[in-house]
């Protein structure tokens, strides 16, 4: 006679067959996610875990050097009016080539004599605003730039370019031509003073001061120089006559840095 099984039993059976197979369908479905998932995926734990606890220490500092300015700049302009343009443009030519021969007969060469303006347009009288403006003519400005490498001529270039008819000059600046060596100073300083700086905080806090872990240059700048020279032709006739001084002075240079250092 067969044994009878009871509905107890054979729930309990089922319940562990489907446990076991949900148990096996887990197993392959991880093994099928490790085989398929992306590099980034597979390194994301390793990266979590092997992180180490970073100790450092970040200081700011600024270089500055000075140094006195090489070259100078100046923009001369000239204006003509009249009826016609090409009596307009023949005045205001002929004007700006006696200025630019005026400034290289002081040294000044080609090179740095540089248009920087052309301006023509039409003038007219609006009156009383009550009837319609009336044209009266053109107007030319026309203006340079020089650059003047030799300090000693810059009285000169401007006596001499307000003599042959500028009647515009615009502010003198003082510049370095080339300010490369003197960033590079600037920035072995700032260095210089980050490490001396984040080397005293960590004396301070009794740790000691590690490797640099990351650098940046902040920004650098060197605030523009102007003489106080600006005049116009009415201005400019009484200057020329008893000459001008002017003086280069000094010119500054910064560089800022940002260092990161481990602590031990």
């Amino acid at each position: 006679m067969a044994a009878s099984t009871s509905p107890q039993s054979h729930g309990a059976k089922t319940l562990v067959q489907v446990a076991g197979a949900i148990f096996l369908l887990a197993g392959a479905f991880s093994i099928v996610y490790m085989q398929f998932q992306t590099p980034w995926q597979k390194s994301i734990k390793a990266e979590v875990t092997n992180q180490p606890y970073a100790r450092t220490i970040t200081v700011n500092a600024e270089g500055k050097v000075t140094s006195r300015p090489d070259i100078a700049t100046i923009n001369l302009s000239v204006v003509s009016e009249g009826k016609m343009v090409k009596d307009v443009t023949k005045d205001g030519n002929e004007k700006m080539a006696k200025i630019v021969a005026a400034v290289k007969a002081q040294g000044v060469e080609s090179k740095d004599v540089v248009t920087s303006s052309y301006n023509l347009g039409s003038q007219y009288d609006y009156g009383d605003y009550t009837v319609p403006p009336k044209f009266i003519g053109y107007r030319l400005e026309q203006g340079i730039t020089v650059k003047i490498r030799d300090l000693d001529k810059v009285d000169d270039v401007l006596d001499q370019s307000v003599t042959a008819g500028a009647n515009q000059v615009g502010q003198l600046v003082f510049d370095i031509d080339d300010a490369s060596n003197l960033k590079k100073d600037a920035r072995k300083e700032a260095f210089k003073k980050a490490k001396d700086k984040a080397q005293e905080m960590a004396d301070a806090a009794g740790v000691r001061l590690g490797r640099v872990v990351t650098f940046n240059e902040g920004y650098d700048y060197m605030p523009m120089q102007y003489a106080n020279f600006a005049m116009d032709r009415a201005e400019s006739a009484p200057m020329a006559a008893q000459g001008s001084t002017i003086e280069a002075g000094s010119k500054e240079l910064a560089v800022n840095v940002s260092v990161t250092y481990e602590i031990e």
